[in-house]
């Protein structure tokens, strides 16, 4: 009779465990939906609109020629407090060079990657160089053909656009600021990588 008592306890027990396991994984299944079905809403509503994709990343959206590319990329190296890390294809663009020097200048880590081909009399390295700045040219022999920007560990600017003359006054380009720590670790990955292999 008690072996018949435990064994029914048993069985309750499991048939519990299975019926609550089974309940919050129902909860659960439709607060990720819930989720999905909200981010995937704001996230069609906010291309247009350059808002909130979620509580914790935002985003804007620039285009050139002339539309604020430049201007975005000195705005948020000025805001930087601990480090701007780079690594950018084509930079010849002078005031955002000046932005980098004083943004080290004032205490900030600044380290630069550059694509050794564009290397020209034109480019920021030599500025860069001489205000003490870190730089290294990529050692791929291959393009290093990123255009990136890590500050401070949460603001990625990213997309085709080159910080360049062409780029800022005749090419069509664009370029997404995006804020996300989560995407930023990704980023800072690959760039201690290339950081590493650079010369």
């Amino acid at each position: 009779m008690k072996k018949t008592i435990i064994g029914f306890l048993l069985i309750l027990s499991f048939l519990a465990g299975v019926i609550v396991g089974a309940t919050a994984w129902n909860i659960n299944q439709a607060k990720s939906k819930i989720v999905i079905t909200k981010t995937l809403t704001v996230t069609a509503c906010c291309i247009e609109e350059n808002k909130t994709v979620n509580p914790s990343v935002l985003y804007e959206v620039y285009f050139s020629p002339n539309g604020g590319c430049k201007e975005k990329l000195i705005y948020w190296f000025n805001k930087a407090n601990f480090s701007i890390h780079i690594m950018i294809y084509s930079f010849t663009l002078d005031d955002v060079g000046d932005a980098l020097v004083a943004a080290y200048k004032r205490g900030v880590e600044v380290k630069v990657i550059l694509e050794r081909e564009q290397l020209n009399e034109y480019s920021e390295y030599y500025k860069l160089k001489k205000a003490g700045v870190e730089v290294k040219l990529d050692s791929n022999p291959a393009l290093m053909h990123n255009k990136v920007a890590i500050i401070d560990g949460w603001i990625v600017i990213t997309g085709s656009y080159n910080w360049s003359l062409n780029a800022e006054e005749k090419n069509n380009e664009n370029m997404i600021i995006i804020k996300s720590v989560e995407l930023a670790k990704i980023y800072e990955k690959e760039f201690q990588k290339i950081w590493q292999e650079s010369i």
